[in-house]
This record gives structure tokens, sequence and C-alpha cells, in this order.
């Protein structure tokens, strides 16, 4: 489960050491919180779970927002891309210059295929202030994608 976990961590928090260190963390906390799980529904999911609140609890204690906008100019692509991997890296670098609450939902809701009600309980917010996080999230990546992919 370790590339799950560190593809989750990856797209909300946008940089690669948070990350390797959520995904440790993860790993290294495993034995003590399993524990908590009831055994009912796939092992995996639930992994991906913890894996989402221990990133989201990295985010709420450091806000690197203004490190992770620095890596990405210094990262952005240099021409359109050609291929579906350059276009992946070209989403990648609009998704780590989104405001993070709109990316967290964004990757909840699109990337990892949580509900509308998953994510407010996740983030403790409301249902409806994640259908507009979502819906400025999608603004956000149409107005920096078009004509890139």
């Amino acid at each position: 489960y370790a590339d799950d976990v560190y593809q989750v961590a990856l797209r909300i928090t946008a940089s690669r050491a948070d990350a390797e260190d959520v995904t440790q963390n993860v790993f290294a906390g495993l034995p003590e919180a399993l524990s908590a799980y009831g055994g009912t529904g796939e092992l995996g999911a639930w992994i991906r779970r913890v894996a989402t609140r221990g990133a989201l609890l990295l985010l709420r204690q450091n806000r690197r927002q203004q490190r992770y906008e620095r890596e990405a100019e210094r990262h952005a692509p240099k021409s359109e891309p050609p291929d579906a991997v350059e276009a992946r890296l070209t989403l990648e670098w609009v998704l780590g210059r989104m405001p993070e609450d709109w990316r967290v939902v964004y990757v909840l809701k699109e990337m990892e295929g949580h509900s509308h009600e998953e994510i407010a309980d996740l983030l403790g917010i409301s249902v409806g202030a994640s259908t507009v996080r979502l819906h400025r999230a999608r603004r956000f990546l149409r107005d920096r994608l078009e004509g890139r992919i």
C-alpha cells in the first residue's frame, strides 16, 4: 500500500518531502492504528483514509503554501506538454499552485473518489462548502490549463 499512501499524500500536500514524511508516519504508526480498524471494508481504503488524515494534519501544522508556489515555479514546464506524461506533470504543477482548501477538496473528490459528505466529515466543513470549493478548484484548473493540455 506504500505507493497508494504516497500518491494520496503527494496530491494533498503538493510536496514530495511532505508526502514521504506522511508515508513514513502512516506505516510507523500502523501497528497501533490497526486496533482502530474494525475489519469492515477494504484494508487499502482504510489505510488511504489514514494517509489522508495524516496529510491534512501535516498541512494544518505547517501551512507551507509559499514554499509550494516557489517549488512549482522552479519546476514549471517550459513549453506545451506534448504527451500524457507531461500533461500529468502540468496538472500536478497547477495543483501545487492551487489554494490549499480547494486542492484538498479537489483531490479527495476527483482523484480519491470521496463523496461530499465524506469530505465534509474529514475536513470539518459543511457539504455546501465542499461543493463550492470543488467548483472553485475546477474553475482554477480550467483557467490555468486552457490550451496547455
